[in-house]
């Protein structure tokens, strides 16, 4: 992981990619597969329970496995090869009904799972600090804007508001999609599940029932889209955040001075200006949410694949999707922390309303609009009605 990697995300996130971490969800998958070989009379029980026990990345050379699945082309070869070592007098029974990308597919979304809580975590949190913004600050005037000028009368609370409404967008789109993208991965060689033939559905309901996955109807080696739905609605709630991000540090300005990112020794300092106080938070949301296109679009040209298995696509996506979640996570993060600390200038707020002619008008239906925003909020994001 790069130096502007580690910056740009959260010490969480890394963790849950970490090489260690990849690894281990790797052979979590080939434990639930021998257990669910054991629950179908695939392989003996026996049999299942030594793997189960030997699949514990600790043990494993991570930099030896790095370098022999370059050479063979991936990484479940080598870590086939060190499990069947751990149980020598078990080794026929390491492996059985699954291919390579089905251990590797699955650890994926074994990762994806668990990288969302802490996603959904962020947005829960960006949700709350938007709803007291906009409870608080329902009658604090201010100016719209409108292609960067002046415009009409608004009130603070009636933006937070609408950053709310994104947010909890944003996080239905992520539940949403994630009902169909945490599915088990689980065809064997070619998508036909040879192995198992004749007991094939029970086979993978055994295996996703062990990870807590969703069984599919059908392998999905070569049928990407419910992924990309998924890292789509990630990217969307990225760019909320480069949003928000984005109105923070506008209305940062000192010439505008209505809000302030919250103050942390060590935060937005200059290294030429020591006048500065740079909003270094919004700067890192909206650094990762300009970042993300670009991964989102690997993704979707990976969807892409030929025939029952893909030669490239799929192994593309596996380096993309650690990135994608790490950038996210960097930008939910930040704005988290900015909105639950921002500092509101009401007096600056009052003072650039000079700059309307018609400063002393009601600001519409604001009150309306913000009670809907927060409803939908309490519904949707709090569960309460």
């Amino acid at each position: 992981m790069s130096l502007a990697e580690q910056i740009a995300s959260t010490p969480a996130l890394r963790a849950v990619f970490s090489p260690r971490a990849t690894v281990q969800a790797m052979l979590d998958a080939e434990a639930a597969l021998a257990k669910a070989g054991a629950a179908t009379g695939l392989i003996p029980a026996d049999a299942a329970a030594a793997i189960t026990a030997a699949c514990q990345a600790d043990g494993i050379d991570i930099d030896n496995l790095a370098t022999d699945a370059a050479l063979a082309g991936t990484v479940v070869i080598p870590l086939v090869k060190w499990l069947k070592a751990a149980v020598p007098a078990h080794a026929a029974q390491v492996h059985v009904g699954g291919t390579s990308q089905d251990i590797i597919d699955t650890g994926l979304v074994l990762q994806i799972r668990a990288a969302l809580d802490l996603l959904r975590g962020d947005l829960a949190t960006m949700a709350d600090a938007a709803a007291r913004l906009a409870t608080a600050h329902a009658g604090t005037k201010m100016a719209a804007r409108t292609l960067l000028q002046p415009a009409l009368p608004t009130t603070f609370g009636l933006k937070a508001a609408y950053w709310l409404t994104a947010i909890t967008e944003s996080a239905r789109a992520i539940d949403h999609a994630a009902g169909a993208a945490l599915a088990v991965q689980c065809g064997g060689a070619a998508g036909t599940l040879d192995v198992v033939a004749g007991f094939a559905p029970e086979f993978v309901a055994a295996f996703a029932g062990e990870l807590g996955l969703a069984a599919p109807i059908m392998p999905w080696h070569t049928r990407r889209a419910p992924l990309l739905r998924l890292a789509a609605a990630i990217a969307g709630a990225a760019g909320v955040a480069g949003k928000i991000a984005t109105d923070i540090a506008l209305m940062m300005q000192p010439e505008i001075g209505e809000v302030s990112e919250p103050a942390a020794p060590g935060r937005g300092g200059s290294s030429a200006m020591a006048h500065k106080r740079n909003p270094t938070l919004s700067i890192a949301a909206r650094a990762a949410a300009l970042r993300i296109p670009g991964l989102l679009a690997s993704l979707a040209a990976a969807a892409a694949q030929e025939h029952e298995r893909a030669a490239g696509a799929w192994q593309a996506e596996a380096a993309v999707w650690p990135a994608l979640m790490l950038a996210a996570s960097g930008a939910l993060a930040a704005m988290a922390e900015a909105l639950g600390g921002l500092d509101v200038n009401i007096d600056a707020m009052t003072r650039n309303l000079a700059h309307l002619p018609n400063a002393d008008a009601a600001p519409g239906a604001a009150a309306a609009l913000i009670a809907a925003a927060i409803a939908d909020y309490q519904s949707k994001i709090k569960g309460t009605p």
